[in-house]
């Protein structure tokens, strides 16, 4: 008698466990059911850091709605032309907080250069500075006395570069609104390949200085070298 009993308990419980697996499995697949999703950019391989994303490195899956943070990406485009500052593996979920727009992101100078251009640093001192006081995001001219030569055998006073963008002031390179230290020794501007090469053979063998521009003017100028003989 007391083995039946035994068995007959055994198979309750073996029934009850049954139940509790079959209402918590049917449980969750309901909720599945009734869980909304959105589409969301997803990485389609893995992505190195510092890579320009491309469409061909993307793809979108479902992602529950209820999981939303507002940070997914979920339009390819918004994620086309973007950097990573760290890798993405494949899989992974993009967000907008994780990518930055090259010229536009502030974590590093190089995020800060602009797409096509070059960051490259200038000596300065009060005098070729402008009394210390150009800031990051100022635009200057690079005005230089070149030296003579077979084409002018005077020295002669000329603008060598135009509207050149200031991207740091010594070391610091986001602008905090923070006072910038006035004793800063170089300042790193943005030029093109072509006129890199300029510069630095300005910086070799000119005597140069900073014309500090206003910040609605950007337009370039047409100026003639000036001798001595001029004035």
């Amino acid at each position: 008698m007391r083995n039946k009993i035994i068995v007959v308990l055994a198979l309750a419980f073996a029934l009850l466990a049954a139940f509790m697996a079959y209402y918590t499995i049917n449980s969750a697949k309901q909720a599945a059911l009734n869980e909304q999703y959105i589409l969301v950019v997803t990485a389609a391989r893995d992505i190195p850091a510092n890579t320009l994303i491309t469409a061909e490195m993307l793809e979108t899956k479902n992602f529950p709605l209820s999981l939303q943070t507002g940070k997914e990406i979920t339009e390819a485009n918004a994620a086309v032309g973007r950097l990573s500052p760290v890798a993405i593996s494949k899989g992974e979920y993009l967000l907008e907080n994780r990518l930055v727009k090259p010229g536009e992101g502030k974590d590093r100078l190089a995020y800060t250069v602009p797409e096509g251009m070059r960051a490259m640093s200038i000596p300065i001192n009060a005098v070729t500075g402008v009394s210390n006081m150009i800031k990051i995001g100022d635009r200057v001219d690079f005005v230089a006395i070149v030296p003579p030569s077979s084409a002018s055998p005077e020295p002669r006073s000329m603008v060598v570069l135009q509207n050149i963008e200031i991207l740091a002031v010594g070391s610091a390179f986001k602008d905090t609104g923070a006072p910038q230290n006035a004793e800063s020794a170089t300042l790193t501007v943005a030029v093109d390949p072509q006129s890199a090469l300029k510069l630095k053979m300005a910086l070799k063998n000119t005597d140069f200085a900073l014309a500090l521009r206003p910040p609605s003017d950007k337009d370039p100028v047409n100026t003639a070298p000036v001798t001595i003989n001029q004035f």
